[in-house]
């Protein structure tokens, strides 16, 4: 099996940019879909298909971030803002098939708002306003983070156990918003009786993972029309499982919707409450 990345010095360089949030999200869901193409090639051969051609994949210049000309470094125009969580397993880049320059990154443990998060930010809707289209959370499955904010929620004697410093304690303390939204989210569509089934840990924890997205770009909304008015916040989650963004939890290929891949920024607690309804109502049991 070859994989290869092909460089073409003769091909034309395309150097078209985004113009707007519809256009930007459009080059991220396709993006992310080239991705998860590639992921399902490579399993398709693990799993003994060798009739699978080579994967060739195309690359220039540009997208290495490698100057056109020897000592001219390229200005600075990311298309796109996405505050990201620090996992090591969700490059962001990549899972969206980005070229250096298309993405100004911010990545902090949960995919949370802190004072050093939202200056990068600032920074961003204001000294690269000229290229930044849009604005995304971008959340992920399985995050250890909001696991510790999840287990603290059920087991509250472990407090001491997992919060053991002032910083970490901090950190899940923003996440336990979306935890509790998601506990009563739950409640309120299954009945407390969820609370005793053996699959309540895994759905209140799927539901805590979309919810924090969508909290986190609730707090995001606010400060971007703030300092930048017109620049739209998105969010979403990265499903390691299906190596797929979506706004939705993925249970299978049927879960691979047209037009979920980006959620707008709740703007209102009801609009908050509604998303939490509706993740809840798509859960299936593991």
């Amino acid at each position: 099996m070859d994989i290869v990345y092909r460089f073409d010095p003769y091909a034309p360089i395309d150097l078209k940019r985004p113009r707007s949030n519809k256009e930007a999200l459009k080059l991220l869901e396709e993006g992310n879909s080239r991705f998860a193409d590639q992921v399902n090639h490579l399993q398709n051969i693990l799993a003994g298909d060798l009739s699978q051609p080579p994967l060739v994949i195309p690359i220039d210049a540009i997208q290495l971030g490698i100057p056109i000309v020897q000592g001219l470094e390229q200005m600075h125009a990311p298309f796109a803002l996405v505050l990201g969580c620090a996992d090591a397993r969700v490059p962001i880049e990549r899972i969206m098939d980005c070229a250096a320059n298309d993405l100004f990154v911010v990545r902090v443990a949960g995919n949370v708002l802190g004072l050093e998060c939202l200056g990068s930010v600032d920074y961003a809707v204001t000294a690269l306003r000229a290229s930044l289209q849009s604005v995304i959370v971008l959340g992920h499955t399985g995050c250890g983070a909001v696991s510790a904010a999840v287990d603290m929620y059920l087991s509250p004697s472990s407090f001491a156990d997992m919060a053991f410093t002032h910083p970490v304690r901090t950190l899940i303390d923003r996440i336990m918003l979306a935890v509790r939204n998601a506990a009563g989210a739950l409640d309120e569509v299954h009945g407390k009786k969820v609370q005793r089934t053996k699959h309540y840990r895994d759905w209140l924890m799927t539901t805590s993972c979309y919810l924090n997205s969508a909290v986190t770009a609730f707090d995001l909304h606010r400060e971007v029309q703030s300092v930048a008015k017109g620049l739209t916040v998105s969010f979403s989650v990265y499903d390691m499982s299906w190596s797929r963004v979506d706004s939705y939890p993925i249970f299978g290929q049927e879960d691979l919707r047209d037009g979920d891949t980006f959620h707008p920024a709740p703007k209102t607690k009801e609009d908050l409450q509604a998303y939490a309804h509706d993740v809840v109502s798509r859960l299936k049991r593991p």
